[in-house]
Protein backbone atom coordinates (compact mmCIF):
# COMPACT_ATOMS: atom_id res chain seq x y z
CA UNK A 1 0.00 0.00 0.00
CA UNK A 2 2.82 2.43 0.84
CA UNK A 3 4.38 1.76 -2.55
CA UNK A 4 1.13 2.65 -4.28
CA UNK A 5 0.79 5.92 -2.40
CA UNK A 6 4.32 6.94 -3.36
CA UNK A 7 3.60 6.26 -7.02
CA UNK A 8 0.33 8.20 -7.17
CA UNK A 9 1.62 11.82 -7.10
CA UNK A 10 4.11 11.04 -9.89
CA UNK A 11 1.52 9.40 -12.12
CA UNK A 12 -1.05 12.14 -11.62
CA UNK A 13 1.42 15.01 -12.05
CA UNK A 14 2.82 13.58 -15.29
CA UNK A 15 -0.59 12.76 -16.74
CA UNK A 16 -1.96 16.24 -16.18
CA UNK A 17 1.19 18.01 -17.32
CA UNK A 18 1.40 16.03 -20.55
CA UNK A 19 -2.34 16.18 -21.27
CA UNK A 20 -2.53 19.97 -21.00
CA UNK A 21 -1.67 21.76 -24.24
CA UNK A 22 -0.82 24.88 -22.27
CA UNK A 23 0.19 25.71 -18.73
CA UNK A 24 -2.11 28.16 -16.96
CA UNK A 25 0.56 28.77 -14.34
CA UNK A 26 -1.64 27.38 -11.60
CA UNK A 27 -1.50 24.01 -9.85
CA UNK A 28 -4.70 22.82 -8.20
CA UNK A 29 -4.67 20.43 -5.26
CA UNK A 30 -7.78 18.26 -5.46
CA UNK A 31 -8.87 15.85 -2.75
CA UNK A 32 -10.89 12.81 -3.83
CA UNK A 33 -12.43 9.66 -2.37
CA UNK A 34 -9.90 6.87 -2.03
CA UNK A 35 -11.96 3.90 -3.22
CA UNK A 36 -12.99 2.22 -6.45
CA UNK A 37 -14.62 2.92 -8.80
CA UNK A 38 -14.05 6.62 -8.11
CA UNK A 39 -10.28 6.39 -7.69
CA UNK A 40 -8.36 3.15 -7.96
CA UNK A 41 -4.87 1.84 -8.62
CA UNK A 42 -4.41 -1.51 -10.36
CA UNK A 43 -1.61 -3.99 -9.72
CA UNK A 44 0.59 -2.33 -12.33
CA UNK A 45 0.28 1.03 -10.57
CA UNK A 46 -2.06 2.58 -13.17
CA UNK A 47 -4.69 4.95 -11.82
CA UNK A 48 -8.25 4.95 -13.11
CA UNK A 49 -11.75 5.77 -11.88
CA UNK A 50 -14.75 8.01 -12.48
CA UNK A 51 -13.48 10.88 -10.32
CA UNK A 52 -9.91 10.47 -11.56
CA UNK A 53 -10.95 10.72 -15.22
CA UNK A 54 -13.30 13.64 -14.57
CA UNK A 55 -10.61 15.63 -12.76
CA UNK A 56 -8.03 14.92 -15.46
CA UNK A 57 -10.45 16.10 -18.14
CA UNK A 58 -11.04 19.24 -16.10
CA UNK A 59 -7.27 19.73 -15.94
CA UNK A 60 -6.96 19.46 -19.73
CA UNK A 61 -9.73 21.98 -20.35
CA UNK A 62 -8.35 24.47 -17.85
CA UNK A 63 -4.81 24.02 -19.13
CA UNK A 64 -3.67 23.59 -15.53
CA UNK A 65 -1.79 20.96 -13.62
CA UNK A 66 -3.83 19.14 -10.97
CA UNK A 67 -2.59 16.96 -8.15
CA UNK A 68 -5.21 14.49 -6.92
CA UNK A 69 -4.91 13.37 -3.30
CA UNK A 70 -7.04 10.30 -2.47
CA UNK A 71 -8.19 10.01 1.15
CA UNK A 72 -11.03 8.81 3.37
CA UNK A 73 -14.07 10.97 4.10
CA UNK A 74 -13.08 12.26 7.59
CA UNK A 75 -9.71 13.47 6.32
CA UNK A 76 -11.35 15.04 3.25
CA UNK A 77 -13.54 17.10 5.55
CA UNK A 78 -10.55 18.13 7.69
CA UNK A 79 -8.28 19.05 4.78
CA UNK A 80 -10.92 21.14 3.04
CA UNK A 81 -12.04 22.87 6.24
CA UNK A 82 -8.45 23.82 7.00
CA UNK A 83 -7.81 25.24 3.52
CA UNK A 84 -5.40 22.53 2.38
CA UNK A 85 -7.15 21.92 -0.95
CA UNK A 86 -8.55 23.93 -3.85
CA UNK A 87 -11.25 21.46 -4.88
CA UNK A 88 -12.98 18.40 -3.39
CA UNK A 89 -15.04 15.94 -5.39
CA UNK A 90 -16.94 14.15 -6.58
CA UNK A 91 -19.24 14.54 -3.56
CA UNK A 92 -22.84 15.39 -2.76
CA UNK A 93 -23.84 18.70 -1.11
CA UNK A 94 -22.76 18.50 2.52
CA UNK A 95 -22.79 20.87 5.46
CA UNK A 96 -19.31 19.59 6.31
CA UNK A 97 -17.93 21.26 3.17
CA UNK A 98 -20.39 24.15 2.83
CA UNK A 99 -18.68 26.54 5.25
CA UNK A 100 -15.42 26.35 3.28
CA UNK A 101 -16.58 25.97 -0.30
CA UNK A 102 -19.01 26.77 -3.10
CA UNK A 103 -20.81 23.78 -4.58
CA UNK A 104 -20.83 23.19 -8.33
CA UNK A 105 -23.17 20.35 -9.45
CA UNK A 106 -21.81 17.97 -12.09
CA UNK A 107 -24.65 15.44 -12.44
CA UNK A 108 -27.58 13.96 -10.54
CA UNK A 109 -28.58 10.34 -9.99
CA UNK A 110 -30.55 8.17 -7.55
CA UNK A 111 -29.61 5.88 -4.70
CA UNK A 112 -29.90 2.10 -4.75
CA UNK A 113 -31.02 0.00 -1.81
CA UNK A 114 -29.15 -3.28 -1.40
CA UNK A 115 -31.10 -5.93 0.52
CA UNK A 116 -29.94 -9.36 1.62
CA UNK A 117 -32.23 -11.87 -0.12
CA UNK A 118 -33.36 -13.38 3.18
CA UNK A 119 -35.09 -10.04 3.92
CA UNK A 120 -36.15 -9.08 0.40
CA UNK A 121 -39.83 -8.82 -0.51
CA UNK A 122 -40.80 -7.30 -3.90
CA UNK A 123 -44.00 -5.97 -2.36
CA UNK A 124 -42.13 -3.81 0.14
CA UNK A 125 -41.24 -0.16 -0.38
CA UNK A 126 -38.00 1.57 0.57
CA UNK A 127 -39.79 3.05 3.58
CA UNK A 128 -40.85 -0.44 4.71
CA UNK A 129 -37.23 -1.55 4.95
CA UNK A 130 -36.30 1.63 6.83
CA UNK A 131 -39.07 1.00 9.38
CA UNK A 132 -38.33 -2.71 9.84
CA UNK A 133 -36.66 -3.00 13.24
CA UNK A 134 -35.05 -6.32 12.28
CA UNK A 135 -32.95 -4.71 9.56
CA UNK A 136 -29.59 -3.10 10.29
CA UNK A 137 -28.08 -0.82 7.67
CA UNK A 138 -24.44 -0.64 6.70
CA UNK A 139 -22.97 2.81 6.30
CA UNK A 140 -19.55 4.18 5.41
CA UNK A 141 -17.73 6.09 8.15
CA UNK A 142 -17.89 9.84 7.64
CA UNK A 143 -20.52 9.83 4.89
CA UNK A 144 -24.15 8.84 5.58
CA UNK A 145 -25.00 10.79 2.43
CA UNK A 146 -27.50 8.26 1.08
CA UNK A 147 -29.94 8.82 3.96
CA UNK A 148 -32.66 11.42 4.33
CA UNK A 149 -32.55 13.32 7.61
CA UNK A 150 -35.60 11.55 9.07
CA UNK A 151 -34.19 8.16 8.02
CA UNK A 152 -30.86 8.95 9.62
CA UNK A 153 -32.48 10.03 12.87
CA UNK A 154 -34.64 6.89 13.00
CA UNK A 155 -31.79 4.45 12.28
CA UNK A 156 -29.27 6.10 14.60
CA UNK A 157 -31.83 6.41 17.38
CA UNK A 158 -32.65 2.70 17.09
CA UNK A 159 -28.99 1.67 16.93
CA UNK A 160 -29.55 0.17 13.49
CA UNK A 161 -26.50 1.60 11.68
CA UNK A 162 -23.26 -0.36 11.44
CA UNK A 163 -20.36 1.72 10.17
CA UNK A 164 -17.55 0.39 8.00
CA UNK A 165 -14.35 1.96 6.61
CA UNK A 166 -14.96 1.32 2.91
CA UNK A 167 -17.72 0.35 0.44
CA UNK A 168 -16.08 -3.06 -0.06
CA UNK A 169 -16.56 -3.90 3.62
CA UNK A 170 -20.21 -2.85 3.47
CA UNK A 171 -20.91 -4.94 0.40
CA UNK A 172 -19.35 -8.01 2.00
CA UNK A 173 -21.43 -7.48 5.14
CA UNK A 174 -24.67 -7.39 3.14
CA UNK A 175 -23.67 -10.56 1.29
CA UNK A 176 -22.89 -12.36 4.56
CA UNK A 177 -26.02 -11.06 6.30
CA UNK A 178 -24.12 -9.29 9.07
CA UNK A 179 -26.08 -6.25 7.98
CA UNK A 180 -29.27 -6.73 6.05
CA UNK A 181 -29.30 -3.60 3.88
CA UNK A 182 -27.35 -0.56 2.75
CA UNK A 183 -27.67 2.29 0.28
CA UNK A 184 -25.24 2.92 -2.54
CA UNK A 185 -24.89 4.76 -5.84
CA UNK A 186 -25.32 3.18 -9.31
CA UNK A 187 -21.63 3.54 -10.24
CA UNK A 188 -20.33 2.06 -6.99
CA UNK A 189 -22.89 -0.75 -7.26
CA UNK A 190 -21.83 -1.52 -10.84
CA UNK A 191 -18.26 -2.06 -9.68
CA UNK A 192 -18.73 -4.08 -6.50
CA UNK A 193 -21.47 -6.39 -7.76
CA UNK A 194 -18.83 -7.68 -10.18
CA UNK A 195 -15.93 -8.10 -7.76
CA UNK A 196 -17.56 -9.27 -4.50
CA UNK A 197 -17.96 -13.08 -4.56
CA UNK A 198 -21.55 -14.40 -4.42
CA UNK A 199 -22.96 -10.87 -4.39
CA UNK A 200 -25.65 -11.39 -7.02
CA UNK A 201 -26.66 -14.73 -5.48
CA UNK A 202 -27.29 -13.15 -2.06
CA UNK A 203 -28.31 -9.53 -2.64
CA UNK A 204 -31.08 -7.69 -4.48
CA UNK A 205 -30.59 -4.09 -5.66
CA UNK A 206 -33.62 -1.78 -5.67
CA UNK A 207 -33.37 1.65 -7.35
CA UNK A 208 -35.04 4.53 -5.51
CA UNK A 209 -36.15 7.06 -8.16
CA UNK A 210 -37.81 9.15 -5.44
CA UNK A 211 -34.41 9.99 -3.93
CA UNK A 212 -32.37 12.22 -6.20
CA UNK A 213 -28.82 13.11 -5.22
CA UNK A 214 -26.23 15.29 -6.86
CA UNK A 215 -22.61 14.57 -7.56
CA UNK A 216 -20.39 17.61 -7.82
CA UNK A 217 -17.37 19.51 -6.56
CA UNK A 218 -16.71 22.13 -3.90
CA UNK A 219 -14.47 25.08 -4.76
CA UNK A 220 -12.49 26.52 -1.85
CA UNK A 221 -13.80 29.97 -0.89
CA UNK A 222 -10.30 31.03 0.12
CA UNK A 223 -8.15 29.36 -2.56
CA UNK A 224 -10.27 29.65 -5.73
CA UNK A 225 -10.79 33.11 -7.25
CA UNK A 226 -14.04 34.20 -8.87
CA UNK A 227 -12.47 34.10 -12.32
CA UNK A 228 -11.12 30.60 -11.71
CA UNK A 229 -14.54 29.47 -10.50
CA UNK A 230 -16.12 30.75 -13.71
CA UNK A 231 -13.53 28.94 -15.82
CA UNK A 232 -14.23 25.71 -13.94
CA UNK A 233 -17.99 26.05 -14.43
CA UNK A 234 -17.50 26.69 -18.13
CA UNK A 235 -15.22 23.66 -18.49
CA UNK A 236 -17.87 21.43 -16.89
CA UNK A 237 -20.58 22.93 -19.09
CA UNK A 238 -18.46 22.24 -22.18
CA UNK A 239 -17.98 18.64 -21.02
CA UNK A 240 -21.76 18.27 -21.02
CA UNK A 241 -22.23 19.87 -24.41
CA UNK A 242 -19.72 17.70 -26.26
CA UNK A 243 -20.73 14.45 -24.55
CA UNK A 244 -17.49 13.94 -22.61
CA UNK A 245 -19.19 13.90 -19.21
CA UNK A 246 -21.71 11.28 -20.34
CA UNK A 247 -18.92 9.15 -21.81
CA UNK A 248 -16.94 9.20 -18.55
CA UNK A 249 -19.94 8.32 -16.38
CA UNK A 250 -21.11 5.59 -18.79
CA UNK A 251 -17.72 3.92 -18.52
CA UNK A 252 -18.36 3.21 -14.83
CA UNK A 253 -22.14 2.69 -14.82
CA UNK A 254 -24.27 -0.09 -16.31
CA UNK A 255 -26.39 0.74 -19.37
CA UNK A 256 -29.61 0.05 -17.43
CA UNK A 257 -28.62 2.50 -14.68
CA UNK A 258 -27.63 5.32 -17.04
CA UNK A 259 -31.34 6.21 -17.24
CA UNK A 260 -31.06 7.44 -13.66
CA UNK A 261 -28.31 9.97 -14.47
CA UNK A 262 -29.36 13.49 -15.39
CA UNK A 263 -27.62 16.74 -16.32
CA UNK A 264 -24.88 14.92 -18.20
Amino acid sequence: MKTRLLILPIIIFCFSAVASAKDCGRRFRIIVNNYAPLFDVNNEGHVHGLTFEFMNELSVRLGCIVSQAPMDAPRMHDDFKNWRADIVGLVIPSEKFRSSGEYVPVYSTVRKLLVNKAFYDPARSIADYIKDGRIKFGDQIGTRFFLKLAEKDLLIGAGRIVEYPSPATGYRQVVSGRVQAMFTSPAVYNYYQKVIPDFNQNVVAVPDPEYEMQGGIYLSLRRISKSEAEQIRKAISDMRKDGTLRRIVAKYTSAEDMVYYKDL
